[in-house]
């Protein structure tokens, strides 16, 4: 028989246990440095990583400086503005609030959100301020039409259309001065508009990236001279990089994107190099306030930019530009001179050129290197110990190609711009189906090469496709003939199935093969096909498909 007293010490000690899970989860979820005030999401679209670090910002790279960030954050799919603006403010992904074009509005979707309110939005930071802190002021300017129909604007004390980004600073800085709002989201769209019309990493994209620095600096230089900088956070977001002349794709440079936090408790001249995505934003405005997300949300808070917290002990890394290369990775016919710039004198360039990576007793850069063969260079930025990521530069020298011909033509379908497309020093991706491969069915490559004069030919690299899911298989061989007078030709290298098993990667491969030849003018390369598909695969007996994008005569 158990005791009264028993009995009431157990529910004293049950209710005293239940409330220190609920102190205690309530304070995991709060941040406790109380002097910080206001906190402002800066949001500039389409600065990708390699516009960020191209362009000359000072001011964020103050903000840098005084806070952290992460250069690996990863965006959502599709990347385009109105999932990741949404995730970046709903704390979910495309999968929970739904918004997966610029098109989404309450009334037209395809996927069904897991949550709504009762104007039919998933629930942003916007509402848990609403809802939880209605004392507390926000706002919202925005200088993109479409981005106010992926929240409920009823739970925003101020929302503000402007047409240009200039414009929506002229309105934000005043009306933030007089009203003191805890939460300010700031959206400028013109690093993407320009980056759709002259391509991103144009000289006109860096400089819209410049010119809205500049902005933010004098938004800045306002808080300071109203006592609000120092009692802020600022976190400066971006939704998606680009490639040429758009995004949406599955490319890194469109996934990857910069993430800033800076101001009062966070970690000071930080690399964060926990994993980071876009939906974790609003859950680490919600941790600021002590706002209790909701359960739909997925977001995290980024406890790795907090001082008070332990995962930020292990940021010990401070953010250095890698240099920009003046030369890209690719094949060249003649000898060229690499540079390498930084944005700021204070940052040491140091390469190598033996495939190394670059530390701080690698060679100094001090002058454009003149590359007269084939070289590999890695160069990295230094600064008080950091280094940043590493610049790769293949370059690849080729012997200039007078003429070549098929003795065997490719599939129609995959035929690229003709035969030349194996000799235009413009590498294909691992899209099979992206016109700069020629594609042969069941059917070998033979490849007749003319050179502009005889020369000494070291070496011949054949670059082609291994995926064996969409039927294309590695060579079985490739064999290489050489003659001075195109009518007699002899043996002076090859590349057999063992070989190139041994080397062999899924995706793309580029196999080099030495040649025991003097001078030559003619060239044939026979880039033999499977044939079948094997045994035990799908498309077993039937005809394999080659492809091949570029014939390197080195």
């Amino acid at each position: 028989m158990i005791s009264k007293n028993f009995r009431i010490f157990s529910v004293s000690f049950v209710a005293s246990a239940i409330i220190f899970v609920f102190v205690f989860l309530a304070g995991c979820n709060n941040y406790s440095g109380r002097d910080i005030k206001y906190v402002f999401l800066i949001g500039i679209d389409g600065m990708g990583i390699s516009g960020f670090e191209r362009a000359s910002t000072p001011v964020l790279d103050k903000l840098v400086r005084e806070g952290a960030i992460s250069i690996t954050t990863r965006g959502v799919m599709p990347t385009v503005s109105g999932p990741n603006w949404s995730s970046h403010l709903l704390g979910a992904g495309p999968e929970q609030h739904g918004i997966t074009s610029n098109s989404w509005t309450v009334d037209n979707y395809s996927i069904e959100a897991t949550a709504k309110d009762g104007d039919g939005y998933f629930p942003s930071i916007f509402t848990l301020f609403h809802d939880q802190k209605p004392d507390l002021k926000t706002a919202f300017f925005y200088d993109w039409d479409a981005l106010p129909n992926f929240y409920n604007t009823r739970t925003i004390d101020k929302v503000e259309f402007s047409k240009t980004f200039e414009e929506t600073f002229q309105k934000a800085t005043p009306w933030i001065m007089d009203n003191k709002p805890e939460f300010s989201f700031i959206y400028i769209g013109h690093p993407d508009e320009v980056g759709h019309e002259f391509s991103w990493g144009s000289d006109e994209y860096l400089k819209a990236i410049e010119d809205v620095d500049a902005a933010l600096g004098s938004f800045l230089k306002a808080l300071e001279e109203a006592e609000m900088y120092s009692s802020s956070v600022f976190i400066v977001v971006t939704d998606h990089g680009g490639n040429e002349h758009g995004h949406g794709g599955l490319s890194m440079e469109e996934i990857e994107i910069p993430w800033i936090i800076s101001g009062t408790g966070i970690i000071e001249d930080r690399l964060i190099e926990q994993p980071n995505d876009v939906f974790n934003t609003a859950s680490t405005i919600a941790y600021l306030f002590g706002l209790q997300p909701p359960e739909e949300w997925i977001g995290q808070p980024v406890i790795g930019a907090f001082k008070k917290e332990a995962a930020s002990k292990k940021n010990t890394r401070g953010y250095a530009p890698p240099p920009v290369p003046s030369l890209a990775s690719g094949i060249y016919t003649f000898g060229e001179a690499l540079s390498f710039s930084v944005n700021s004198p204070e940052y040491k360039v140091r390469f190598t050129n033996d495939g190394n990576d670059p530390d701080e007793n690698s060679t100094l850069y001090e002058s454009p290197l003149l590359l007269l063969k084939s070289t590999k260079v890695k160069a990295a930025c230094f600064r008080n110990g950091f280094r940043s990521r590493v610049a790769n530069v293949n370059f690849i020298l080729s012997k200039p190609i007078h003429n070549i011909d098929l003795s065997v033509a490719p599939d129609e379908k995959y035929s690229g711009s003709g035969p030349g497309t194996i000799a235009d020093q413009k590498m294909g991706s691992s899209d099979f189906k992206d016109g700069k491969w020629l594609g042969f069915k069941g059917s070998d490559l033979i490849a007749n090469i003319e050179l502009t004069k005889p020369e000494q030919v070291g070496a011949v690299s054949v670059r082609f496709l291994n995926l064996r899911g969409s039927w294309i298989f590695p060579p079985s061989n490739i064999e290489i003939f050489a003659s001075v007078d195109n009518e007699y030709f002899k043996t002076v290298g090859s590349l057999s199935q063992d070989r190139i098993l041994e080397k062999l990667k899924t995706g793309r491969n580029q196999m080099k093969i030495p040649l025991t030849s003097s001078k030559t003018k003619y060239l044939k390369v026979v880039v033999k096909n499977l044939g079948v598909c094997p045994e035990g695969h799908p498309g077993e007996g039937q005809p394999a498909w080659l492809f091949v994008d570029e014939i390197i005569v080195e």
